[in-house]
């Protein structure tokens, strides 16, 4: 694996992790998807992952699903700090959730859903 590749490979793997463990029943959760460097095979060892997940309209099923993806913010952090010498304050994941009405009214991060230009890549969807 070429150095250069390495940093976006990482993130995209652990973004795959995350989303084969999610319990999308507890947390709502309708789709999981990433964008930006990591997406776009880009990131250096100061990127942070962009995710973005489709939610239900569920304001304490969000309120958990925000800790848990916190909690892994924090450690991905911490691991990519032990592989790289960066140090994120905060965590690694830029986390945005969006609702069905997001996407009905195109609003926030949903117009990245089946964009023409530079849209969010499906890690896992509901029914898959």
């Amino acid at each position: 694996m070429k150095h250069s590749d390495e940093h976006w490979r990482w993130r995209l793997h652990m973004v795959e992790q995350i989303a084969g463990q999610m319990d999308f029943d507890r947390f709502g959760v309708m789709g999981i998807y990433v964008l930006g460097s990591t997406k776009n095979a880009t990131a250096g060892p100061g990127s942070d992952i962009d995710l973005m997940i489709h939610v239900q309209d569920d304001p304490g099923k969000m309120e958990i699903l925000r800790a848990w993806i916190e909690g892994w913010s924090l450690c991905l952090a911490e691991m990519n700090f032990l592989k790289t010498g960066y140090k994120t304050q905060g965590g690694i994941i830029d986390l945005h959730l969006i609702t069905d009405q997001d996407i009905k009214d195109r609003t926030s991060f949903a117009v990245r859903i089946n964009a023409v230009d530079d849209p969010a890549r499906p890690v896992r969807l509901r029914n898959g």
